[in-house]
């Protein structure tokens, strides 16, 4: 017959070796023999904590500590599986009990500073408490590293970080001393620099860890979060030592991390973040087709399990679009964003753009014989309109901010060589400022400059349509333009900077039906053809080009649909039809910011 003593051999010999089941049964064994055996019930307990049993264990070593009140273990062990519980008051209170029983227990005094430092967060005056249990656990024991990493842990997450930076870091230091190859602690380093606005220190910190520790995802994600912050990239924590060019290599970096963490378990916070940080860097125009495959294959399963994450959404119909697949793209992201409300899609600034592409076979040949009620909505008169004869027009429109802010500076280059370009100025709710400044222009350039003017209220619209509108009321002026003149109207932003004259079959129309500015970098439909420069030749092909684009720009303001790019996804999506069709007009296309003839100020890409 086994004795109570080898019994107790047996069942922790089980425990210590992760055998639960058969620990568990010696247990329940020795306290069918003798249910008083309070160290069976606490050891038992201490096993259902570690087993997700936490209602049983906190019950069990309660029973233990009415049998045996002054065991200092059972009281230290209750207060961690209270603390686990939520319950941070009645955990520092048992550990506190524990440390009075048994005053050089260094791990009551750590478990009472866990505790402590969770109701800091909270009430920050319990930091110090929380600092002086830690400090009591290394008096005790030197070598406690866990002590010192979690008095860094606690305050580079408390609420001034940045004012506590030193204090962490020494605390950190000395965990780091005691466990040099510590991940815990060199994850925390990361943390302690982030939180303190420090993002290469974070790169460093966490990438230690991330070697320490390669198979842990929390710490690859949170590597990826700390690189794409010092990247520069981010437009919350911009860096003037970090220029756009440099950013193409963190972020492929900070991709390729969120992608390694998700293969080992982290959730869905990070895979939120993979998606949005992969809209980001397509936006850029720096994301290569096979990462985006990687991402969209992964954002298909996300779109079956959250199917309103319109970032994931966004990052398929982008992959599509990559292939050469956009009406596939075009049909899947209406589909995505069916049941989506209103609002919701304009709170999602990728929803909206994909909203308005809509490649469809259909939806294109509906808009042949479409009259956009938008483009009959104001009032639209030409005061001063072009001279009979001349070349090419270029084109601009604007509200009065614009012009007033701009309109000067455009003229003195567009206007600076003779004959060089003819220019004409749409100016939308106009004041009387403006149309006497525009008047006495017209005046001083005769047959070079022209205006035109538009009253409309646009307050009915969706929050952002006015500026959007101005945008796009540029095409119906120019159909207009094209039509009275003759001539070929190129359509510019009124921030441009002329450098030279157009060349003579461009002022001419000779040859072509469509020029076009392309930005190949592969940034998505609404901006692939970039209306900073782009130019309609008085041809059947130009004219119908130029009436599908304003049928297409119509029929979304018409919905309450419009939004931002609708004025580069328009032309986009039509000169795509046309393709397919095999009724491509004439193209003439210059490479994104580097046409001769123009220069353009560096936005911020919306």
């Amino acid at each position: 017959m086994v004795s109570l003593s080898e019994a107790y051999a047996i069942a922790i010999g089980h425990h210590r070796a992760g055998r639960m089941g058969e620990a568990a049964g010696v247990y329940r064994a020795i306290l069918d023999a003798d249910p008083r055996q309070a160290d069976a019930l606490h050891l038992l307990g201490v096993l259902f904590g570690q087993t997700g049993r936490g209602g049983d264990a906190v019950s069990l070593i309660a029973q233990a500590i009415a049998l045996d009140p002054e065991a200092a273990d059972y009281h230290d062990n209750l207060g961690s599986l209270r603390r686990t519980a939520g319950d941070a008051v009645r955990a520092a209170g048992q550990h506190a009990r524990a440390l009075a029983l048994e005053p050089a227990r260094a791990k009551a005094a750590f478990n009472r500073g866990l505790a402590l430092g969770d109701l800091a967060q909270e009430d920050p005056g319990r930091i110090g408490e929380a600092l002086g249990c830690f400090r009591a656990a290394l008096r005790i024991d030197p070598g406690y590293g866990a002590a010192a990493l979690a008095a860094g842990r606690l305050l580079a997450g408390g609420p001034e970080p940045g004012a506590i930076r030193g204090a962490a870091e020494r605390w950190l230091a000395h965990a780091l001393a005691l466990a040099p190859d510590s991940a815990d602690a060199w994850a925390a380093v990361g943390r302690a620099r982030l939180a303190a606005g420090e993002a290469d220190g974070a790169v460093a910190g966490y990438g230690r860890a991330a070697r320490l520790r390669p198979g842990d995802g929390a710490v690859l994600s949170n590597l990826a979060m700390a690189t794409l912050q010092a990247s520069g990239a981010l437009p919350e924590f911009p860096r003037a030592d970090r220029p756009e060019a440099s950013w193409a290599e963190p972020l492929a970096r900070a991709l390729d991390l969120f992608l390694a963490a998700l293969e080992r378990g982290a959730g869905e916070v990070v895979e939120a973040a993979l998606f949005r940080t992969a809209v980001l860097t397509i936006h850029r125009g720096m994301l290569d087709d096979a990462r985006l495959e990687r991402i969209a294959r992964r954002a298909r399963d996300r779109q079956r399990r959250a199917p309103t994450d319109g970032a994931a959404a966004a990052c398929i119909a982008h992959g599509l679009y990559r292939r050469g697949r956009l009406v596939t793209a075009s049909r899947l992201a209406r589909r995505y964003l069916r049941g989506w409300s209103e609002e919701a899609i304009r709170a999602d600034p990728q929803a909206a753009k994909w909203r308005q592409v809509d490649a469809r076979r259909v939806f294109l040949d509906a808009l042949a014989g479409y009259r956009p009620r938008i483009a009959e909505a104001g009032e639209r008169s030409m005061p001063v309109p072009p001279a009979a004869g001349g070349g090419a027009i270029l084109l601009v429109s604007v509200d009065s901010g614009y012009w007033r802010r701009f309109g000067g500076w455009f003229l003195s280059h567009a206007l600076k060589d003779a004959p060089g370009n003819r220019v004409h100025v749409h100016i939308v709710n106009p004041g009387a400022e403006d149309r006497a400044d525009l008047d006495r222009r017209c005046a001083a350039q005769p047959g070079r400059l022209s205006w035109s003017l538009e009253r409309i209220d646009l307050s009915l619209h969706a929050p952002g349509a006015e500026t959007t509108y101005y945008a796009c009321a540029r095409f119906f002026v120019a159909l207009d333009l094209l039509e009275r003149t003759g001539a070929p109207v190129f359509i510019t932003d009124i921030d441009a900077r002329g450098t030279a004259p157009l060349p003579p079959d461009l002022r001419d129309g000779a040859g072509w039906d469509l020029t076009i500015m392309r930005d190949r970098r592969a940034r998505g439909p609404f901006d692939d053809i970039i209306v900073s420069f782009l130019g309609v030749a008085p041809t059947a092909a130009g004219r119908e080009f130029l009436g599908l684009v304003c049928a297409f720009i119509g029929w979304f303001f018409d919905r309450g649909e419009a939004a931002w790019t609708l004025d580069q996804a328009a032309p986009y999506a039509v000169l795509h039809d046309r393709a397919r069709r095999g009724r491509a007009p004439r193209l003439r296309e210059h490479e994104f910011l580097r046409l001769p003839w123009f220069d353009f100020p560096v936005k911020g890409e919306g």
